[in-house]
């Protein structure tokens, strides 16, 4: 069960944007073009299949934070290889303003809203990705604003509605469609559901898994694990047991001692009541020297620590990985042995990967082919993206047709450079 196509409209930077995934995706493009969007926009797919709309929608700020600047709706296609057959899930999403009369204790639909279709309002979230935390908004739910009666435009003596009370963006469901081999199964959800296609649906998105720790972050200690920054690692990886933390640490200590000589022999021991652990180069032995704690691991040892921890305990339920530039603070030599590795990971965990990239020692790998990599360009404010194996561009076609560096192509279309004389 693999995702095969991604189609994405409307969502923040991104205008429209589609491309095909395969095992590994590597997403490459100037600053600021829309990378980590595009990361985003997977989590965001993942946050509503685990805990529905409702909650997904409040903790990404709402619909004006998420849809792009001045438009009113946002659609995702995902298309999943399922035993063979092809099933495609559309999810249609439409902004509606909802009034807060807090004189009156009552919700209502701003006049701007123009009402919600009522066959649209069969449910408060996805009917095929049914969250499995029940999550409900802090005021409202979908099902109450469904009845919510429209207010009505004032007249030139009244005040404007919005002038008077809160007014909230939120967003809906305004259509779903799940196709099978090109045939419309919209309407047979509850039998596709007995078959399993909804659930593997389901699965394949909620499994989308997120790794980017931050150095810094990851000192900071936390009760609830942050995968955005890696806040609350150290107490993370102290609810693993004893037998799990052995494996995890025997599986990434041979990485550590050759890519970091001042850490010869990767050991823990836990701390307090034992719900935090401290990292050590080497077993700490009384009175000996040179060993240290983690506290005083390099940036780069710990973003590696914090990347091959987390890769080596990804849920069993996992289906996508996220990892934003894993190249930052190494070394090149290390940066291009990286392919390696996460190929080497995507086949065990039978997973796929999405990472985004500045690095050409990462892109240059004999591992990583042209239809694996996704070129974004920003322009006019807008961020297009086309694999390297599919671009049209003459100089990506030369560079990929002639065996060169893939680097030298994406740099022809999107090198930045300072400009001298400037200072």
């Amino acid at each position: 069960m693999k995702l095969t196509h991604i189609a994405i409209t409307n969502w923040r930077n991104f205008a429209h944007i589609e491309f095909d995934l395969s095992s590994r995706l590597f997403v490459v493009g100037p600053n600021s073009s829309g990378k980590t969007n595009l990361l985003a926009a997977l989590r965001f797919l993942s946050d509503v299949a685990r805990r529905g709309l409702v909650a997904a929608s409040e903790d990404w700020g709402g619909p004006e934070r998420y849809f792009r600047s001045g438009t009113d709706s946002a659609s995702f296609t995902v298309t999943v290889d399922v035993d063979a057959r092809e099933v495609t899930y559309d999810l249609a999403l439409r902004k509606v303003r909802v009034i807060d009369d807090f004189s009156t204790g009552r919700m209502r639909l701003h006049p701007s809203s123009k009402g919600i279709p009522e066959e649209l309002l069969k449910a408060d979230q996805p009917r095929i990705l049914h969250p499995r935390v029940e999550a409900r908004p802090r005021s409202f739910s979908w099902e109450e604003i469904a009845r919510l009666p429209v207010a009505q435009p004032p007249s030139e003596s009244e005040e404007e509605p919005e002038t008077q009370f809160p007014v909230m963006d939120c967003a809906f469901v305004e259509g779903e469609k799940l196709t099978i081999d090109g045939e419309d199964a919209t309407e047979d959800q509850g039998e596709n559901r007995e078959a399993g296609i909804s659930s593997l649906i389901c699965q394949i998105l909620a499994g989308i898994r997120y790794i980017h720790p931050n150095p810094k972050k990851m000192l900071e200690r936390a009760d609830r694990y942050d995968p955005d920054h890696g806040t609350g690692f150290f107490q993370h990886a102290g609810r693993f047991s004893d037998q799990q933390l052995d494996a995890v640490v025997d599986r990434i200590r041979p990485i550590m001692a050759a890519v970091v000589p001042e850490i010869p022999n990767l050991s823990f021991q836990r701390m307090g009541l034992g719900k935090e652990l401290v990292f050590y180069s080497d077993t700490p032995v009384r009175g000996a020297s040179g060993v240290y704690s983690h506290e005083q691991f390099s940036e780069g040892t710990l973003r590696l620590l914090g990347l091959l921890f987390d890769l080596a305990t990804l849920p069993r339920d996992t289906s996508v990985v996220l990892i934003e530039e894993p190249e930052t603070f190494l070394q090149s030599s290390v940066v291009r042995s990286l392919p390696s590795l996460l190929a080497e990971v995507a086949m065990n965990r039978d997973v796929q990967m999405v990472i985004s990239t500045h690095s050409p020692e990462l892109i240059d790998s004999e591992l990583v082919l042209p239809s694996q990599v996704l070129v974004l360009r920003a322009e006019n404010g807008e961020t297009t993206g086309e694999l390297l194996s599919q671009s049209d561009d003459p100089r990506i076609k030369a560079v990929v047709s002639a065996g060169l560096p893939k680097s030298q192509g994406i740099d022809a279309v999107n090198g930045r450079t300072i400009p001298l004389g400037t200072w």
